[in-house]
């Protein structure tokens, strides 16, 4: 059957049709790896989230198409929030997810949407936008105030 997002099966045709590509002897384009990882991560997660995080990151980056770079970097973000906690590299592909994500808002003006996804990290004490955000909507002393917040937290 067909996962449709509610039943909760997976399409054992479209796992296996996902292994013969990443398996097969010519290398698949980013979008083909893309599409098999999305499938593979249902199954494997611990194995293929983080491959999905990196491609889905790479593929934005290559992209010109802002609202499409949006869907992938938010995308990204989604499957790095789902890998295993305290998996190796897990919270500097949530890191580069978001800041991606984030700075691609900026860039389209959707400021709301931006600071929204800069609360994140800035609640997870990660140095980055949120404090310049802030700045950029006048909002100086909350700025200042975020800047050294994450300063104090940065010290040995």
């Amino acid at each position: 059957m067909t996962d449709t997002g509610n039943s909760g099966k997976i399409d054992q045709n479209a796992v296996l049709r996902a292994r013969v590509l990443l398996l097969g002897s010519g290398e698949p384009s980013l979008w083909a790896r893309i599409g098999a990882y999305r499938v593979l991560a249902q199954v494997s997660p611990k194995a293929y989230l983080p491959k999905l995080v990196d491609a889905l990151l790479e593929r934005g980056h290559e992209l010109r198409d802002p609202e499409v770079r949006v869907r992938l970097f938010a995308e990204a973000a989604e499957a790095a929030r789902r890998i295993e906690a305290g998996a190796p590299g897990r919270m500097d592909r949530l890191r580069n997810a978001l800041n991606a994500h984030q700075e691609v808002l900026f860039a389209l003006g959707r400021r709301a949407e931006a600071r929204a996804v800069c609360e994140e990290p800035a609640a997870a004490g990660w140095s980055g936008r949120p404090a310049p955000a802030l700045a950029e909507e006048g909002r100086f002393r909350e700025a200042a105030e975020l800047a050294q917040a994450v300063a104090l937290l940065d010290r040995p």
